[in-house]
């Protein structure tokens, strides 16, 4: 009788657990210590479903490359030597980051697959009047990964390289409302496995040990239920 009773305790508090993560409104992520704004006048639809973002310049770049913390994950985007921009999730294992990456694939809202490169000859060509918006989706599972605008003074600049050259081409990566089931996805994963950005891994741990308790103590109650002379019946 107390085995069945641990049994219900552990089933209703993962379901509760993972309906209150599921459930979670997407205001409740925050906007981020230092939420950006546009530098320069950008139509605004372009970001009305971003509730965090993070926007960078060439100045940015550090020997190509640009790490920051936004939604659930860590990023690193890049840029090479012929100015093709690329954007991954840091993957991480038991809480350490072993230079594993998830890319991201640029994807037009005309629906042109860019791939996982994207070069200023193709922003201009998806740009119109200077700004232009991807949406991000992760090349191994297909899930979204928030979108990317891109802009700059189409009237000071006459295309994106010249706007790069100068330093005021300015790339905006944004999550929100359309990435809340992902973000909530990554969350629950990222707690199970200890990969929280921006979250010590004692206090990740500390969240996440009822949790696995709970799930340990299942596979416990199967394996005994299924194979009797291990639960001495």
């Amino acid at each position: 009788m107390a085995e069945m009773k641990s049994f219900v305790f552990a089933v209703s508090f993962i379901i509760i657990f993972s309906g209150l993560i599921i459930t979670l409104p997407t205001d409740f992520l925050g906007a981020g210590a230092t939420p950006d704004t546009p530098v320069v006048p950008v139509n605004p639809n372009l970001l009305a479903d971003f509730t965090d973002s993070e926007t960078y310049t060439q100045s940015n770049f550090t020997l190509g490359i640009v790490e920051y913390d936004l939604g659930v994950s860590s990023w690193l985007a890049g840029v090479g030597i012929t100015t093709e921009f690329s954007l991954a999730a840091k993957e991480y294992f038991l809480g350490f980051w072993l230079g594993g990456l998830s890319y991201c694939t640029f994807v037009s809202e005309s629906g042109t697959d860019r791939g996982i490169t994207l070069s200023l000859s193709e922003i201009a060509t998806d740009a119109e009047d200077g700004e232009v918006r991807y949406n991000l989706i992760f090349e191994d599972d297909g899930n979204s990964a928030g979108g990317f605008v891109i802009y700059w003074n189409s009237t000071l600049y006459s295309d994106p390289a010249d706007a790069w050259t100068n330093n005021v081409l300015y790339l905006t990566h944004g999550v929100g409302f359309d990435t809340n089931a992902l973000g909530i996805g990554s969350l629950l994963l990222g707690l199970l496995f200890f990969q929280l950005p921006a979250v010590p891994f004692l206090i990740n741990l500390l969240l996440a040990t009822p949790l696995w308790a709970c799930i340990i103590y299942l596979v416990w109650w199967f394996i005994i239920s299924m194979i009797p002379f291990l639960g001495g019946a």
